[in-house]
């Protein structure tokens, strides 16, 4: 039967693939495979906290600062990806478990690591005995990104999901200042869409000052799986943008290609589709004669 809009697919019962260290290359292959049919990707990330919170109130360059500040010190738990496509229909969720984080300096100083965390299921030992190495998600993660099959990014409030992916694939460092980290991520990511920002255009969903939570219930899309495991968060998220993209009623070009807070645009460059005449290709190129 078809599926409907922002609909769970199921595979074999499952909607989530567990990915460890194990069985990264297959999982990373089978994401491959499956972009041709869902080329937008949800993301979301589950990290231990912040070693520098970031007070309310802050200007956007204080709340770079503090992006800065964290991301470059600290590491994630999870990395949630879900695909989806411009149909509304979604594919699977990919759920990424990482070892790394308890690597990171001045861990006892991480704010919310033992009071959530903990509380809502983690294991860290299984992360630290089976979770994947950041460096070789990167060295694979990239094939996918240098595919070019990724048509954009959808996040929720997501400058640290984003930031984290770059630090994870191409970035040691986040950039020095948040016109080159768009810059940035423009170049690795492409298009990057954030639902907090797409919110601000509707009359009804509070001017984007809202958590994703609440924007789920106003819209009525139900969660699978448990809340603050990036999976869920990831499908929650593209559940959330099919239905966002039916009652949104202004041009996609004006919430497309920005992060929430972010004043500069994060939008891939695609290169136009040309149409050659067999008769002006010689050698395999095109003649100029």
């Amino acid at each position: 039967m078809e599926k409907m809009i922002g609909e769970v697919a199921l595979v074999e019962g499952q909607w989530k693939r567990d990915v460890w260290s194990h069985n990264l290359l297959e999982e990373i292959e089978l994401i491959k495979q499956c972009l041709s049919e869902f080329p937008i990707v949800a993301i979301d990330t589950e990290f231990p906290g912040f070693l520098r919170w970031t007070p309310k109130g802050v200007s956007d360059e204080e709340f770079y600062e503090c992006l800065q500040f964290n991301v470059n010190r600290l590491s994630i738990l999870q990395l949630g990806l879900t695909l989806t496509n411009d149909n509304g229909k979604i594919g699977m969720t990919w759920e990424f478990n990482f070892q790394d984080f308890d690597k990171i300096s001045n861990m006892e100083g991480v704010y919310s690591l033992d009071s959530f965390l903990k509380n809502k299921g983690f294991n860290f030992n299984t992360l630290r005995s089976y979770g994947i190495a950041p460096q070789e998600f990167g060295k694979q993660f990239n094939h996918i990104l240098r595919s070019g099959k990724i048509q954009r990014w959808i996040t929720f409030h997501g400058w640290y999901d984003i930031a984290y992916l770059m630090k994870f694939t191409y970035l040691r460092c986040m950039p020095t200042s948040m016109s080159m980290f768009a810059i940035s991520a423009a170049h690795i990511l492409g298009t990057v869409t954030d639902l907090k920002h797409m919110a601000r255009y509707s009359n009804n969903l509070l001017n984007g000052n809202l958590g994703l939570k609440r924007l789920a219930k106003l819209l009525q899309v139900n969660r699978t799986g448990t809340a603050h495991f990036a999976g869920s968060d990831s499908l929650l998220t593209a559940a959330i943008y099919a239905k966002m993209k039916i009652i949104m009623k202004v041009e996609p070009k004006i919430h497309e290609g920005f992060l929430y807070g972010l004043p500069y645009p994060i939008q891939g460059y695609r290169r136009p589709v040309v149409i050659v005449d067999p008769s002006k290709l010689t050698d395999g190129r095109i003649s100029t004669d």
